[in-house]
């Protein structure tokens, strides 16, 4: 499945926009080695991806904390689950080296991991972060709400 960085992707958050953004980029050079038969960018984006998982993860935890996002729980336990499976693909790296299984595997897991947290997940950070900004009224929250919350009491 091909996964493209567009700008409805966006969260509205620079720093975590940029950090989604390289891992698209990565994830294509993946995609892209793949159909060339090359396993060797497999290798490459799990060393990305150990570094992406603790310096990415603790920005949007970060930022969940600044905001008393009230899913950050939930959010969380899926960044320990995916450094998990990042772990265990390392660990079939030591073990195999770039092998079909694990190319493959990679491929599936990132996929999933991208389509689920980014698109969803992430999104819906995003609009609790906009909405606590001003910018966007929270779902549950009525316009009339969002601009009496935003109105400056005299």
């Amino acid at each position: 499945m091909a996964l493209r960085w567009t700008s409805t992707l966006s969260i509205g958050v620079t720093e975590l926009d940029a950090q989604h953004e390289e891992l698209f980029r990565r994830f294509d050079r993946l995609l892209d080695a793949m159909l060339a038969h090359d396993r060797s960018e497999a290798s490459h984006l799990i060393a990305f991806l150990q570094h992406y998982v603790r310096d990415h993860f603790a920005a949007e935890e970060r930022l969940m904390r600044e905001v008393a996002y009230p899913d950050a729980a939930l959010h969380a336990a899926e960044h320990v689950a995916f450094a998990a499976e990042i772990d265990a693909l390392a660990h079939l790296l030591a073990l195999e080296g770039a092998s079909a299984r694990l190319v493959l595997r990679l491929e599936r897991e990132v996929t999933g991991w991208l389509h689920d947290h980014v698109y969803s997940t992430d999104h819906a950070l995003a609009r609790f972060v906009l909405a606590r900004r001003g910018e966007v009224p929270l779902a549950s929250e009525s316009a009339s709400a969002a601009r009496e919350r935003r109105t400056p009491e005299a």
